[in-house]
């Protein structure tokens, strides 16, 4: 009888310790319909873009992205970082503290996504602040016919290696790349 508990309480804990073990090894899936809206989000960026009418997808997206963080539909690295790419085109510094903070979470639980985004979010936010960029990834243009302009940048704050290491071009690049952008 002795024997027979023993075998009893050993298969009651290999049984929970099997389900603990699938359920923390299961793959969570991302979100199919925010890899989408990023997708939609980047294209509307590409060749001639009428502002009047992305501005108010990019606000759709947005509200969409919120309802999502409410619902815990957000889950992976991936999911994070195309939440962040989208906060990231939002207009004020609550979207662009989101993308940082977005973009923060993506690398913890995702270190292969692009942390690029991570740099921009934080120079957008910083812009957004009326604070100079760190990383120097925010040119602006003042009026339609005035020339790109490297947003003010506090080159002391972070090095050229740190800023490779979130492949952000080193600041001669960034200079060489505002005259380009001028051509």
């Amino acid at each position: 009888m002795k024997h027979y508990y023993l075998i009893l309480l050993f298969f009651i804990f290999s049984c929970s310790t099997a389900e603990k073990e699938s359920s923390t090894t299961e793959e969570i899936a991302n979100n199919v319909e925010l890899t989408v809206m990023h997708e939609a989000d980047q294209n509307d960026r590409k060749g001639i873009i009428d502002w009047s009418v992305v501005s108010v997808r990019d606000s759709a997206r947005l509200a969409r992205v919120y309802q999502m963080i409410e619902k815990d539909l957000i889950k992976t690295g991936k999911d994070h970082y195309h939440a962040a790419m989208i906060f990231q085109h939002g207009g004020d510094t609550i979207a662009s503290g989101m993308a940082v903070k977005m973009m923060k979470k993506a690398i913890k639980l995702d270190s292969s996504v692009n942390k690029w985004l991570l740099a921009a979010a934080i120079d957008r936010d910083l812009m957004r602040r009326e604070k100079p960029q760190i990383y120097g990834t925010q040119f602006v243009k003042l009026g339609e016919y005035e020339p790109w302009k490297r947003y003010d940048i506090d080159s002391t704050k972070i090095t050229d290696a740190e800023r490779n290491e979130v492949r952000v071009e080193p600041l001669t690049t960034q200079i060489l790349k505002e005259l380009r952008m001028n051509q």
